[in-house]
């Protein structure tokens, strides 16, 4: 009797090994999922870290995603002002990968910001691209409310303008469906700094050293987002002959496939 009480209990603990094995296995399995995604969005002004990157003019931008596990790469296009990045298109490449420990989900990636057809009048041939390394954390401390924190790091930023860093808080919370939306509230706040400074400066205040934020509204239906946000900074001011850099609402809508 002892023995066949063995035999069963031997014969448990292997069913529930092969049924732990079986669900780790499914998991790895949903974790190897291969995803692809593709987004286009038309906004009213660019904005990045503080500045109008379009000169306040409406712009039409878009890119594709695609996902392997907890690897990401994609890429990512927009119009800009010529006289601001010395290029009249801004081309970015990204990947990275995104880690889960315990409640957090960490960030860890490389950004390449690419301006093709560079005026080497206007960029007094210095060199416009530039790439980043970037880490984050997020964190969901109650349900629908998640908090990120990211820190990017250049050795040499746009212009060759040397270091750049740039550390920024993000936090949206979804709101319960309203009609056909699901809104999402969220705010932004970010520093950035690089090692030199542009040679001229407006109103005293060194352009490359900004502190910005903004808040908005998203709506979501189906596969579309309407995106309703008010920008600011430290910077109230307009940058001669380049951009604005005045506190400003911005509208945009995005559509993401599949």
């Amino acid at each position: 009797m002892m023995s066949n009480c063995k035999k069963l209990a031997a014969g448990a603990g292997a069913a529930i090994v092969m049924a732990m094995a079986a669900t780790a296995s499914a998991r790895a399995d949903e974790a190897r999922v291969f995803t692809y995604s593709f987004n286009i969005g038309a906004y009213s002004d660019y904005m990045f870290r503080g500045l109008s990157q379009s000169d306040d003019r409406p712009v039409l931008q878009g890119g594709a995603d695609i996902g392997y596990g907890i690897f990401y790469a994609g890429v990512w296009l927009s119009k800009t002002e010529e006289n601001f990045n010395a290029a009249p298109l801004e081309t970015d490449f990204y990947a990275g990968v995104k880690p889960v420990l315990g409640p957090v989900t960490f960030d860890l990636g490389v950004l390449y910001y690419g301006y093709p057809s560079q005026d080497g009048a206007i960029s007094l041939g210095l060199d416009v691209d530039y790439y980043e390394f970037k880490a984050a954390a997020s964190y969901s401390p109650i349900t629908n409310l998640t908090a990120t924190v990211l820190f990017y790091y250049t050795p040499d930023y746009s212009f060759e303008t040397g270091r750049g860093t740039t550390i920024e808080g993000n936090i949206a919370y979804s709101l319960p469906q309203f009609w056909v939306f699901t809104p999402t509230i969220s705010a932004t706040l970010g520093y950035f700094d690089v090692e030199k400074q542009w040679s001229t400066e407006v109103d005293g205040t060194p352009v490359f050293d900004v502190t910005y934020w903004n808040a908005g509204l998203a709506l979501a239906v189906e596969k579309i987002t309407i995106d309703l946000r008010y920008y600011g900074s430290n910077i109230d001011v307009n940058i001669p002959n380049t951009t604005s850099s005045d506190d400003r609402f911005v509208a945009g809508v995005k559509i993401a496939l599949p």
